[in-house]
């Protein structure tokens, strides 16, 4: 009798999880219904030109024509995979350095002012610079989503590490914990909030960049789709290229929530 109770527990509370998931999405579709009816009505009660606001048929037509003809992949590929790239050197980075912040206060004095005034300076400003030092190609694209992810997860490691308590340390030191298994048994898992609400937000800043170094310098990609569309007037174009960006970043938020989700069941 127990053991039935107990294989059908996870049922039992998995199910209200379910249905406010299915709450929560049937309201965002409402919303989204809503805001597109709205948007549509206006553009074709006051009659606004396309080239100023194009309506949401419009945009969805541009999209269409971009998946039919085939020219999306190739824009949308680079985009994605620009930020991939630029995602995991800035998160690597970004973990290393907060680690070693993290593990030091002598050399988190030494560091962190260079690293908040890097962080200061605007990046549409350093964005030119980058491509004159790097020239228009993957290099000076690579080197701003870089800049703009690994400070998040700087942060975010820095102040995660920082929840190990001296009593946690102390406790290591009673059970004879090696560095590596105090490291993974202790520091890690009292770390991993910080670092997954760092990801987060390192995700839409990697996707930040790629636009802007594509929107300056590239030839290809949901960037270039924006310039494009603005410099022949196809404001529909522009507005399908923004309108995938936002699906881009969405993706990319919902994947880091999956992800911790799996990598942190207790929450």
């Amino acid at each position: 009798m127990s053991a039935a109770t107990d294989t059908q527990l996870p049922d039992s509370v998995g199910a209200p999880k379910v249905a406010l998931r299915g709450r929560k999405l049937l309201r965002g579709g409402v919303y989204l219904v809503v805001v597109l009816a709205l948007w549509q009505a206006y553009v074709s009660l006051a009659d606004v030109p396309s080239y100023l606001l194009p309506g949401p048929i419009d945009v969805v037509q541009s999209v269409a024509d971009l998946v039919v003809t085939g020219e999306l992949w190739p824009h949308l590929t680079y985009t994605i995979r620009n930020i991939i790239l630029g995602l995991i050197i800035g998160t690597v980075v970004g973990c290393l350095l907060g680690w070693m912040l993290a593990s030091s206060d002598r050399l988190r004095m030494v560091l962190t002012p260079y690293v908040v005034i890097l962080q200061a300076a605007p990046k549409i400003a350093l964005a030119p610079l980058l491509v004159l030092w790097f020239g228009l190609g993957l290099g000076s694209q690579l080197t701003l989503i870089i800049l703009l992810a690994f400070f998040p997860m700087m942060i975010a490691v820095t102040l995660g590490f920082a929840e190990v308590t001296d009593d946690q340390r102390a406790l290591g030191r009673i059970l004879n914990l090696g560095r590596v298994r105090f490291f993974r048994v202790v520091q890690l898992p009292a770390a991993m909030p910080a670092i997954f609400s760092g990801l987060r937000i390192a995700v839409i800043d990697a996707m930040t960049g790629a636009f802007l170094a594509e929107y300056i310098s590239a030839q290809r990609g949901l960037g270039y789709l924006m310039v494009l569309g603005r410099s022949t007037y196809e404001t529909s174009l522009l507005m399908a290229a923004v309108l995938l960006t936002v699906l881009v970043g969405l993706s990319g938020f919902a994947l880091v929530n999956v992800i911790e989700r799996r990598a942190m069941p207790w929450r």
